[in-house]
């Protein structure tokens, strides 16, 4: 039996509350929910539990309003941006 854990439902408006880091981390367990019951080993699962699986409508309103905040969120680089960017400079630095 799955152990995937039943993400909670949270409204738009609290999402704005939470940390980037927070919100990309809800994005990774959304994207770890599984595809639908007809191909989940789970028994009978609440749609009040919280979300499950991809295929729910709960799933797609959550993803899209995850995706809408993040929109407008700063970007942080990924670790090989943040990499380029020192070896940029520290060849600048060298050349000068």
């Amino acid at each position: 039996m799955s152990r995937r854990r039943i993400i909670k439902i949270i409204l738009p408006a609290d999402l704005e509350s939470l940390s980037t880091r927070q919100l990309l981390a809800r994005l990774k367990a959304l994207w770890q929910c599984e595809d639908s019951f007809a191909l989940s080993d789970r028994g009978f699962v609440s749609e009040a539990d919280g979300i499950v699986f991809k295929d729910s409508q709960e799933w797609q309103s959550a993803f899209e309003d995850l995706k809408a905040i993040l929109a407008i969120r700063e970007h942080v680089p990924r670790r090989t941006e943040r990499e380029a960017l020192r070896k940029e400079r520290a060849k600048h630095k060298r050349n000068q």
